[in-house]
Order: C-alpha cells, then structure tokens, then sequence
C-alpha cells in the first residue's frame, strides 16, 4: 500500500472575510473531492481569511499512481482561480510491499 500525503497553502486576495473564506474553501474541498474522490479538508490557518492551507491523502497499489494523484489534484486546485497556491508539501509513504 502507498500512501500520499500532501499540504497546500492558498493565498486568497479576494476573501475580505472569514465567511467568505470559508465559502471559498467549501467550493475546493467539494469540487476536489467529487473529482477525484479523496480525504480532503482545511487542516491549519482557520482564523485567517486570506491564507488556508488544505491537506489531502490520496492511497494506491503504485506510487507512481498516487504521486500523479497528487500533481493532477494540485493543478486542478490551482486551475479553480479561487486562489493561488503559494507553498505545498508533499510526502508518499511505502506500507509493507509496493506491487
């Protein structure tokens, strides 16, 4: 099993306020998950309204597969124009034998 973690930081200039954040949020995570069917959600920076960082998983048989997950999912993030994703890390951990 492969397991890939990944943390994105999202600047949004357009949020003047917490509701508005948190709707902008919603319309990632929804949209995110319906397409591609992960774990996803807002894991740091909730206080702030023009800042988010989301945090995701995404589990496979390959890494090769899960590490392209995570590239797609972070372009399609990016290609939204909700935001701007300024910092991401990414971490893919091998558990027991890679088929």
């Amino acid at each position: 099993m492969v397991v890939g973690l990944s943390r994105l930081v999202i600047f949004l200039p357009e949020n003047h306020s917490l509701k508005e954040k948190r709707q902008a949020i919603t319309r990632i995570v929804e949209r995110t998950k319906g397409r591609f069917n992960i774990s996803i959600m807002e894991i740091d920076q909730t206080n702030l309204w023009q800042k988010a960082t989301i945090g995701f998983a995404v589990i496979g048989v390959k890494q090769d597969h899960v590490s392209s997950t995570i590239e797609n999912v972070s372009r399609y993030i990016e290609s939204m124009y909700i935001g701007k994703v300024i910092g991401s890390r990414t971490e893919i951990m091998v558990i027991g034998d890679e088929v």
